[in-house]
């Protein structure tokens, strides 16, 4: 009895694995889709997204621990430090495309940092020598970019511009606001 169980169920398996076989490879698999499972199965990235306007595309999980998946149901995710790639790429895209020069003064594209010395490089290069906002806003509050870059300038400068270096999230904060004058489009479209 046991032995025909089994045979059934290998039988019933067999079966179904081959009506669907000829159903999935008629259908290939999405080239984004495709991309996005290597890097999680070959790369072993936890997760990967794609977003082309319409659709998000995920692999893998946000959490490994847990299991969580890589979207909210709006499709959003957490990049923090991941975006300041993205907002060099985009200055440099920018420079490219010849709407702003890398020794241009930030303050022509952020009026709050018009009195200043500071050009689009050294917030680059972390020398322009504004200190760190992070550590001064208040996270139960909301606030805006200029809010934060405010805080920041409120506060003595760790170095005159140009003159050290020194790691400061501020200067990516102040780049954002560049893309968004610059671009026309705002920093998160562009």
């Amino acid at each position: 009895m046991y032995r025909k169980r089994i045979a059934a169920a290998v039988l019933l398996a067999t079966t179904t694995i081959g009506a669907f076989v000829p159903v999935a490879a008629a259908r290939p698999l999405d080239p984004v889709q495709r991309q996005l499972n290597l890097l999680v199965d070959s790369d072993e990235v936890p997760g990967a997204l794609a977003y082309d306007g319409r659709t998000t595309r995920t692999a893998g999980v946000a959490d490994l621990e847990s299991g969580r998946p890589m979207v909210d149901e709006q499709g959003r995710i957490r990049l923090a430090s991941n975006t300041k790639a993205f907002t060099a790429a985009a200055v440099m895209r920018l420079v490219a495309d010849g709407r702003i020069r890398l020794d241009d003064r930030a303050g022509r594209y952020v009026p709050q940092l018009a009195a200043h010395t500071i050009t689009v490089r050294q917030l680059l290069k972390q020398t322009s020598g504004l200190p760190e906002y992070t550590a001064l806003v208040d996270w139960t509050r909301p606030g805006t970019p200029e809010d934060y870059l405010a805080l920041a300038l409120g506060e003595k400068p760790v170095f005159a511009p140009g003159t050290g270096w020194g790691y400061s999230n501020t200067n990516y904060l102040a780049l954002g606001m560049v893309i968004d004058k610059a671009s026309g489009v705002g920093f998160r479209t562009y």
